[in-house]
């Protein structure tokens, strides 16, 4: 039996104006602060833009991976419009990949969206775009420096020591955990843009479903419900004792990503919020007025005030 799937014929209410304030996952917002406090990591940032690294990424997707447009994979590209258009977030390049199932997005001062071919193959259109929106939620939220820095933690480190005489990789230790823990919490953000954008929660659940343990030959067989109950029921159950609490802290330490059933779960919490309905219904712009923001002069992005680097290009910001 052949397992097809038609997008989603609804109409999405965009959101112009819409600031990431407005839906910003509180853990993002706490890690952010508690990141941008640690000893070194201003300097690591600085290091970070002069090596380049933003240039180097850009050149290797140019030359081996396909740019998607209005006449090169056509639906994909009318997927990333119809992103950019509910969260207002001005159009990146996209690309696809040869890889696994995965995706994300690079550059700094201008950003760019890979799709991985396993993940292209695996996913039906409706949980592709919600992958494109997510990735668009990490550019709308800023995510986008400190995502790269933490994909290229660990050598990054070991340039900045060896440039240092060692001075680099003594204060790295604290910065690695730090970014690494800020990594998680940035994609329950992410999570929810891709919520806003499709405005239905079942392919944003079945996209975590099939990243968890899905296949192709078998996707006929996944039940997006059991799997929802299945994030209902872990907190639950791992919530029991100190013990059991430590155990999923040491679990998820060193990933990149919350467990899927986890962000699954965050989900089924938010869709049924008020601050989620509320900005379904164009009610968000008092929530972006409670943040006093200052404009970076580089590329004219938002950031909140007291933010010594613009999160999207890396520019020195003063406060007044």
């Amino acid at each position: 039996m052949e397992n097809t799937v038609i997008m989603s014929t609804q109409k999405r209410a965009p959101l112009t104006g819409l600031p990431a304030s407005a839906f910003q996952h509180p853990l993002d917002r706490q890690a952010t602060e508690n990141l941008k406090k640690i000893k070194g990591f201003d300097w690591l940032v600085k290091k970070f833009i002069e090596y380049g690294i933003e240039r180097i990424e850009y050149v290797n997707h140019i030359g081996g991976a396909i740019r998607i447009g209005p006449r090169q994979m056509s639906r994909h590209y009318a997927m990333l419009l119809e992103c950019c258009s509910i969260l207002d977030v001005p159009e990146p390049e996209l690309y696809a990949q040869q890889g696994g199932v995965n995706a994300y997005t690079s550059g700094h001062n201008n950003p760019f969206i890979v799709l991985e071919t396993g993940l292209l193959q695996m996913m039906e259109d409706s949980e592709v775009m919600a992958v494109i929106a997510h990735e668009l939620g990490h550019i709308k939220c800023g995510h986008v420096l400190y995502k790269m820095m933490a994909r290229v933690i660990k050598p990054l480190l070991e340039m900045a020591s060896n440039a240092t005489m060692g001075i680099g990789g003594l204060v790295g230790a604290g910065i690695e955990a730090g970014l690494l823990a800020w990594d998680r919490r940035a994609e329950l953000s992410a999570d929810r843009a891709a919520l806003i954008v499709m405005q239905d929660v079942r392919p944003c659940v079945t996209m975590l479903m099939k990243l968890a343990g899905g296949t192709e030959r078998h996707a006929q067989w996944l039940d997006a419900e059991q799997f929802l109950n299945q994030a209902r029921a872990y907190k639950e159950g791992l919530d029991q004792s100190m013990t059991d609490r430590f155990y999923r802290f040491m679990a998820n330490r060193t990933t990149t990503h919350p467990f899927p059933v986890e962000r699954a779960r965050a989900l089924d919490e938010w869709v049924n919020s008020p601050e989620y309905n509320n900005i379904l219904a164009g009610s968000y712009s008092a929530i972006g007025q409670m943040t006093k923001t200052i404009s970076c002069p580089t590329c004219k992005q938002t950031a909140e005030q007291g933010t010594k680097f613009c999160n999207s290009c890396g520019t020195p910001l003063t406060t007044r």
